[in-house]
């Protein structure tokens, strides 16, 4: 074949052209400012390609010189950048030279030093094939790279810049110690700058040249859904040249905040994907409040605490655990690692260990007021919790039933921010459940250790924690157990299936795939999505479990674990006396909060659909203001943005200027894979650390058993809930993380392993209730396990044995 492919003709895959070029070939059918150039393909035969052919094709990109660039069908993959492994031939002139060079590139390709690389990434040399890149030579002034994240502060808001006079080539192969420059990444301005003599005049960037590199670094971040390194030029007209981008393929995570994590958000759904702007600002403005009020209320900290305990990182929520810990630490017995554990907060403690609180006279003393405190909470937000519905719905029922279509803007933007206080005031006492629910969970799990030494026995704590029948999310189950039977017998399309699928939308309306999200839309607004999901019940060929008969089950193994710690318990006096009142008073109390939280997340699910029917009108009436340029642009604002702009506080201009930043910010972290731990007092654990091997010699990782039993069956890897419909009879589910919207696919699993998550966990949870065994918090699970492995999973010792293929 003789074909050569130009940029920017139309769209090619990478097997034509290449992993540089295929990205150059889109940005330049963009718009973009990429030198016009060809691909020689790795099917083009040099031999075949006469010198008129080349000759045109060089004079149909601006003649010579021109760049050979390695354009390699492995390079510039999202964990493999291949920076420097391949050659290219720069201010290339004539067609013998032009030949020699696309030769020399396509050899590099056999390299001893590609074939290293590609060895150490664990890719098989023998799929890398060498497309060739020819562009005209850019007459640089000024040449380099920038990142659109800071790569050694982790700053997402920060750029790196760093050039050198004319061509970058000595700035790549380390010749010249280059100019640094850190950008603002939404203004532009200059930070910091560090201009060594070496690097030459040509590399001093002027303001307005810095605001131009940043703005095209902060599309091109958005356009790829994650940071950026980008090679460019500036030639000696000032123009702007794009001649590289790929992802930036290691950064330093955040070192100058507290220890930060993302445990139970991403499980729960707000940090499983990037979040919307409004989504975050909504949990922000939960959280800062009612964190520091709980913890005063059971006197942990003083009034005039200031910490903040909520933050937004690479486009997702964290919280701070340094403020929880410093706060706990005032708490006889306070573990460290057993309240990581329970999180599913995974970190290397290094060599001081695990923060550990004695429990003597000293610790327990000055902590008897926040023990009398806490006691007096718990029974407090217990009471709440059940109380909840009837006013909370009464309210709800008031904003749904306003005809919004007919309020005139005036009294719509009252309302909506009535919806908001609605919202806070729900997630506040949401969230207050939740911490009462994590201390409670603590206080059992304390009492079971001692219980455990006292009997001589493990008392299982999974199976206390099982057989909870008032657990609100299983409630969904029943009605698409409903569904499924219908269509099993008389298909979808049946008036009694659509009668029944009426009647489940009333009931669940409020719920969708990812409750978390306010860009997803809720089951009520898309009713196909239910018929999707019971349709793949039928095709898994697995009848979903049906939660009456998996609930009776776990309750039956829950009383039994009861009754046997009782028994021994009572054989003793002294152990009677001892220990089994305190065990009776805690027990109930575990399970009593474990079904206030599942409760009170359903008024909290409710609360954010009805945040979302606002928004979304909220979106319809700026785009017709004049204040968006899209009405789904109304997520990238935030809570206090809206509440200034309905005072009069804000303008259309700013709203609009922030709107269009945050969205890209927004669109370029959308494929991003941030860390789950952050911060200064942070060591990542390393993936090894969970494998090891059984007596047999098979694979073993080790998790946190979340939900007892043994179970053996083939993986299915499932990435996104969208794909979850794949998953077939027996099969065990490995995934990243659940959220509530997975609770259908749980009760077709026969078992579920995920990379985070602890005790707490929904997973956990709905796993005990489906009595299916659970084993979360393996890092790197999706990348040890492959689908159809065989593997035996034991959800009580939290360990996945990998049995063959």
């Amino acid at each position: 074949m003789t074909k050569l492919v130009f940029l920017g003709e139309k769209e090619r895959s990478g097997a034509v052209l290449g992993g540089k070029a295929q990205v150059l070939d889109q940005l330049a059918r963009e718009g973009y400012p990429v030198p016009p150039g060809f691909v020689v393909g790795t099917d083009v035969s040099l031999d075949a390609l006469d010198d008129a052919a080349l000759g045109e094709a060089i004079g149909r990109i601006g003649g010579f010189p021109v760049a050979v660039r390695s354009s390699g069908t492995m390079e510039d993959l999202a964990t493999a950048s291949f920076a420097g492994q391949y050659v290219t031939f720069l201010e290339v002139s004539g067609l013998d030279v032009l030949r020699k060079s696309i030769e020399g590139c396509r050899d590099s390709v056999r390299s001893p030093q590609a074939r290293s690389y590609l060895a150490s990434k664990k890719i098989d040399p023998s799929l890398a094939t060498m497309c060739v890149l020819v562009q005209r030579m850019v007459d640089a002034r000024t040449a380099g790279v920038c990142f659109s994240i800071h790569p050694l502060s982790g700053r997402e808001d920060h750029a790196l810049i760093e050039c050198c006079e004319g061509l970058g080539e000595k700035l790549v192969s380390g010749h010249i110690s280059p100019a640094r420059y850190v950008a603002d990444l939404r203004s532009g301005k200059i930070l910091t700058e560090d201009v060594p003599e070496e690097a030459g005049p040509g590399a001093r960037l002027s303001p307005g040249e810095a605001r131009q590199l940043t703005a095209c670094a902060l599309r091109l971040q958005a356009r790829y859904g994650q940071p950026q390194d980008i090679e460019w030029a500036i030639d000696r007209k000032g123009t702007l040249h794009v001649l590289q981008s790929r992802p930036v393929t290691s950064v330093q995570w955040r070192d100058d905040v507290e220890e930060y994590t993302n445990a139970d958000f991403k499980d729960g759904g707000v940090s499983a994907r990037v979040c919307a702007p409004l989504m975050y600002t909504l949990y922000r403005d939960a959280m800062q409040e009612s964190m520091p009020a709980y913890l005063k209320a059971i006197k942990l900290i003083p009034r005039s605490s200031r910490d903040t305990y909520i933050d937004c990182f690479y486009g997702r929520p964290y919280w701070n655990a340094s403020a929880i810990k410093r706060a706990l630490a005032k708490v006889p017995g306070f573990d460290e690692k057993s309240f990581d554990h329970d999180l599913g907060i995974q970190k290397d403690y290094g060599a001081g260990g695990p923060k550990k609180v004695p429990t003597n006279v000293r610790t327990i003393l000055p902590a008897l007021p926040v023990a009398l405190a806490l006691e007096k909470n718990y029974k407090l937000q217990l009471a709440r919790a059940r109380a909840y519905g009837p006013a909370f719905l009464e309210t709800e029922k008031r904003y749904l039933t306003q005809a919004l279509d007919r309020v005139d803007d005036r009294r719509f933007f009252e309302l909506l921010v009535e919806v908001l206080d609605l919202h806070q005031r729900t997630e506040f006492d949401y969230f207050t459940t939740i911490y009462n629910n994590s201390n409670a969970q603590a206080d059992f799990k304390k009492a079971v250790e001692g219980v455990s030494k006292a009997i001589g026995r493990e008392v299982s704590l999974v199976k206390l924690m099982a057989g909870l029948a008032e657990v609100s999310h299983m409630k969904i189950q029943d009605g698409l157990i409903r569904l499924y039977e219908l269509a099993a017998s008389g298909g979808v399309e049946s008036a009694e299936w659509k009668l029944a699928l009426d009647a489940f939308l009333s009931e669940n309306y409020f719920h969708g795939d990812s409750e978390l999200d306010l860009t997803v839309p809720r089951w009520g607004e898309t009713p196909e999505r239910v018929r999707t999901i019971v349709s793949e019940m039928r095709a898994s060929g697995h009848k979903p479990r049906d939660p009456s008969d998996t609930v009776r089950s776990q309750h039956e193994a829950f009383l039994a674990e009861k009754r046997d710690v009782l028994a021994r318990l009572e054989a003793s006096f002294a152990l009677k006396l001892r220990h089994r009142g305190g065990f009776l008073k805690q027990l109930e109390r575990s399970r009593a909060f474990l079904v206030a939280r599942e409760t009170m997340r359903e008024y909290s699910t409710r609360s954010y659909h009805l945040v979302r029917r606002y928004a979304l009108e909220l979106g319809r009436r700026w785009e017709r203001l004049g204040v968006l340029e899209t009405s789904d642009d109304a997520f990238m604002t935030t809570t206090d943005e809206i509440r200034s702009w309905v005072g009069g506080k804000a303008a259309d201009a700013e709203v609009r200027a922030n709107v269009s930043h945050r969205k890209l910010m927004y669109l370029g972290y959308r494929k991003f894979t941030p860390p789950d731990e952050l911060g200064g007092s942070v060591t990542q654990r390393a993936a090894d650390s969970y494998v090891a091997s059984s007596g047999a010699g098979n694979l073993v990782l080790r998790g946190t058993g979340c939900s007892p039993g043994v179970v053996e069956g083939k993986v299915r890897l499932v990435a996104e809930l969208s794909e979850a419909g794949q998953l077939q009879k027996g099969e065990i589910l490995v995934t990243r993380f659940t959220d509530p919207g997975w609770t259908p696919v749980l009760g077709v699993a026969s078992g579920v392993v995920t990379e985070v998550g602890g005790l707490l966990s929904h997973a956990a949870v709905i796993g005990r209730e489906y009595g299916i065994p659970a084993v979360l918090n393996i890092r790197g699970a999706t990348q040890a396990l492959k689908t159809g492995q065989r593997v035996r999973i034991d959800g009580q010792a939290g360990t996945v044995e990998v049995l063959g293929t």
